[in-house]
């Protein structure tokens, strides 16, 4: 796992460029560890934002998945985050299980997909990546499973 481990503070800015986002604040996604190319994060069960069976939203299950996705993403292109535009362009989940507890979700790139997006991005200025996506309870079962749909493109230049 080394050789896809980022520096500390690469890390802490991707952390807080998520935790940054209103709506993750609200309900209270939080990356909790990236490195190149993956990312885990977790959401409280928390009242306000359980379902009609009482269990954590799938709503909530999304954030998170989607969190969690765009923090593994910009793990993976750190180094282009201060002239580049990362854009999540979708999103396919499958719901399992219903969610009980805590959820806490993974995020990962196919590591051989990375050399081919970082030449797409230096040569024509954007770049696209999926990346699987677990969600699991508090029960540690898997309760929803997601690939993410990544975009990156270059800012335009001031002038």
């Amino acid at each position: 796992m080394t050789a896809r481990t980022l520096p500390a503070p690469a890390v802490d800015a991707v952390k807080a460029a998520l935790h940054a986002i209103p709506m993750n604040a609200t309900v209270g996604v939080r990356i909790t560890d990236v490195g190149v190319g993956w990312a885990t994060g977790e959401c409280p069960d928390t009242a306000p934002f359980r379902n009609h069976l009482g269990t954590i939203h799938a709503g909530a299950q999304f954030l998170l998945a989607e969190a969690v996705s765009g923090a593994a993403f910009a793990g993976a292109f750190v180094a282009q985050l201060t002239q580049a535009v990362p854009l999540i362009e979708r999103l396919e989940t499958h719901y399992v299980s219903r969610a009980v507890g805590d959820v806490q979700a993974r995020a990962e790139i196919e590591l051989a997909d990375l050399p081919a997006a970082h030449a797409s991005y230096a040569q024509e200025g954007r770049a696209r990546l999926a990346l699987q996506v677990s969600v699991t309870d508090g029960e540690n079962k898997e309760v929803m499973r997601a690939v993410a749909h990544w975009y990156l493109r270059a800012r335009p230049a001031q002038g």
